[in-house]
């Protein structure tokens, strides 16, 4: 076997003797384990403190640094996700409503492909969007709020059942969707283009899952990133070749988007528990450097969009 059945204290003494880190506190080391599992903590965040020549740690880091970057990364998440949620609920609330102003209440217009930008691309991912509408409308589906309104009203308008949609499906049905309801979603949001918007919902999509399913979030970097956006701009972030080196595929992507997305008084909040997570852990350079975040970072609440 390649990776063996390894004790606690056999785990220990191959980081302590064989690889050189500092474990003062066995006895709390052995609890954090038995809590978390070496390989989310040790495999998990490593990496920043070992010698890439070497492989050994670096000098003088101990069993509690990883273990405090696994709590940052931990409450990084926490805060993160909050504020998506937040974010997410609010395009989809925006969303439901131009459609339906647009199209009435009925649930068959969001289930008619008429109302959808069919083309040989999108076909296939809206019959699969169509099918899931048909799906949560056919009774089946565990979402007591949905049969309520197939036996009390025969019908659930876009309103009840956008709520059962993934971020990653919404953001399909946001693109799929002919124009008129699109756009004036994205006046809503400081006037974005359509393809901004598309952008910001696709990286947001792939945070959301990493929070949500307690990945190694700080040095996440999505395979896609969000367009530049003005907040680029103002906060003067370096270009190399004519690309912004931050704040496009990393964590700070998703503070510009948030910036986008949530009204004022949410993103002070979200600022302010971020802030408050960096006092708390004071991450080194190198670990804010991964995160995307310039020096400038906190500057973002002060711009106008």
């Amino acid at each position: 076997m390649d990776k063996p059945f390894k004790t606690y204290d056999e785990l220990l003494d191959f980081l302590e003797k064989e690889k050189e880190l500092d474990i003062p506190d066995r006895e709390g080391a052995k609890r954090i384990l038995g809590k978390i599992s070496y390989y989310s903590l040790i495999t998990g965040y490593k990496d920043i403190f070992k010698d890439k020549t070497t492989g050994y740690y670096k000098k003088d880091v101990a069993f509690e640094d990883i273990y405090s970057l696994y709590k940052f990364d931990r409450d990084l998440r926490s805060i993160f996700l909050k504020y998506i949620l937040i974010a997410e609920k609010s395009v989809k609330t925006s969303l439901a409503y131009h459609f339906c102003d647009i199209h009435g209440e009925d649930q068959k217009e969001y289930c008619l492909l008429s109302n959808y930008d069919v083309n040989g691309k999108n076909a296939n991912g809206i019959n699969k969007l169509l099918s899931i509408f048909q799906f949560n409308l056919s009774g089946k589906t565990d979402y007591v709020y949905i049969n309520h309104y197939i036996t009390a009203h025969q019908n659930v308008p876009l309103w009840i059942m956008v709520q059962v949609l993934t971020l990653g499906q919404f953001a399909h049905m946001f693109d799929y969707l002919k124009a008129a309801a699109p756009i004036r979603v994205c006046m809503d949001y400081h006037n974005i283009s359509r393809n901004q918007m598309h952008s910001f919902l696709s990286v947001m999509t792939k945070h959301r899952n990493v929070c949500a399913h307690g990945d190694r979030f700080y040095s996440y970097r999505t395979k896609d990133s969000i367009s530049d956006t003005i907040i680029h701009s103002k906060l003067k972030i370096f270009q190399n070749n004519g690309r912004y080196i931050q704040g496009k595929d990393d964590v700070f992507a998703e503070v510009i988007i948030l910036k986008y997305l949530l009204d004022r008084e949410d993103f002070r909040d979200f600022q302010r528990e971020l802030s408050q997570c960096f006092k708390k852990y004071n991450p080194s350079e190198e670990i804010i450097e991964k995160m995307g975040f310039p020096q400038n970072w906190k500057n973002v609440i002060r711009y106008s969009i």
